[in-house]
C-alpha cells in the first residue's frame, strides 16, 4: 500500500547540461515494456513540429542555414558534438514570453508519463536595445495534469552565455515524470520573446510501482496466513 502515494508523485529533472539525447535522463528507459507504451524524440530536423499528438502554443522551426550563426540546436544534431549548435534546427519563441506544449490522449493513447525540452539560447531581453543584447535570463518550467493542476514549477536562473551564435555550453534540459499523466508544460523566459529550444520528448510507460505494491500485498497475506496456522498448530 505504501507504494501508491509514490507513484502519483511528480519527479521534476533538471536543468541538467545536455549536448545530444544519449544525456537524457530518459535515454535509458523502455518504453517499449507495455502495449500502451511509447516514446517521441522530436528535434525539428526536418523542419517541422510533426511528431504525433503534440501541438505548441506559438513559435516556429528555426533551421540551421549555410552562413547562419544565430540558430541553436542542440550539439550533436549536426552529425557530431563540435561544441556549436549553428548547423542543426531549433524550435523558436518568435517574441513570445511562453511557450506552451498540449499533449492529446486520442492521438497518443495514454497521455505522457515522462516529458522533457532542451532550453539552448536566448537574445534580446526586455530593455535591450539593438544590436546590443544581453543573452542571459531566467527559464521557467511548469507542467500540468489532465486537470490543469500544477505538478512541479522549475526555475533556472540567469541561463545563457551572453552570446548568440550557436554556443552550446549553455543548453539545459528540463523535464518530468509523472505516471498518471502529464496534459501539457509551458517552458517561459519572463523577461525575453527571443529565444530557442530544442529535442522536445515525451513518453509513457505504466508506473512501476504497481508490481512492487502488489508482491508486497501477497508477501504480507502469505505472512499472516502462516502466522495463523502456526497459531491454529
Amino acid at each position: 500500500m505504501s507504494q501508491a502515494p509514490m507513484a502519483k508523485a511528480a519527479t521534476p529533472y533538471g536543468p541538467s547540461p545536455y549536448t545530444q539525447f544519449s544525456d537524457s535522463p530518459f535515454s535509458g528507459i523502455d518504453f517499449t515494456t507495455d502495449p500502451d507504451g511509447y516514446f517521441h524524440l522530436e528535434d525539428f530536423e526536418d523542419g517541422a513540429l510533426d511528431t504525433p499528438g503534440v501541438t505548441a502554443s506559438a513559435g516556429f522551426v528555426l533551421p540551421g542555414l549555410p552562413g547562419n550563426t544565430l540558430t541553436d540546436s542542440v550539439d550533436g544534431d549536426d552529425g557530431s558534438v563540435d561544441g556549436s549548435g549553428s548547423a542543426g534546427t531549433s524550435f523558436y519563441s518568435n517574441n513570445n514570453k511562453v511557450l506552451r506544449f498540449t499533449f492529446d490522449a486520442s492521438v497518443l493513447g495514454k497521455l505522457p508519463s515522462h516529458v522533457g525540452i532542451v532550453w539552448t539560447d536566448v537574445g534580446f531581453v526586455d530593455g535591450d536595445t539593438p544590436p546590443t543584447f544581453t543573452g542571459r535570463g531566467d527559464v521557467v518550467f511548469r507542467a500540468y495534469n489532465a486537470g490543469n493542476q500544477l505538478l512541479k514549477n522549475v526555475i533556472a536562473k540567469n541561463l545563457g552565455d551572453g552570446l548568440a551564435n550557436g554556443g552550446i555550453a549553455e543548453d539545459r534540459f528540463f523535464g518530468i515524470r509523472y505516471y498518471p499523466g502529464i496534459a501539457h508544460f509551458e517552458i517561459e523566459m519572463p523577461n525575453s520573446g527571443d529565444w530557442e529550444v530544442d529535442h522536445l520528448q515525451y513518453g509513457y510507460v505504466p508506473t512501476p510501482a504497481l508490481l512492487p505494491g502488489l508482491i508486497g500485498l501477497g508477501v504480507a497475506a502469505l505472512r499472516k496466513k502462516q502466522e495463523k496456522s502456526s497459531e491454529s498448530a
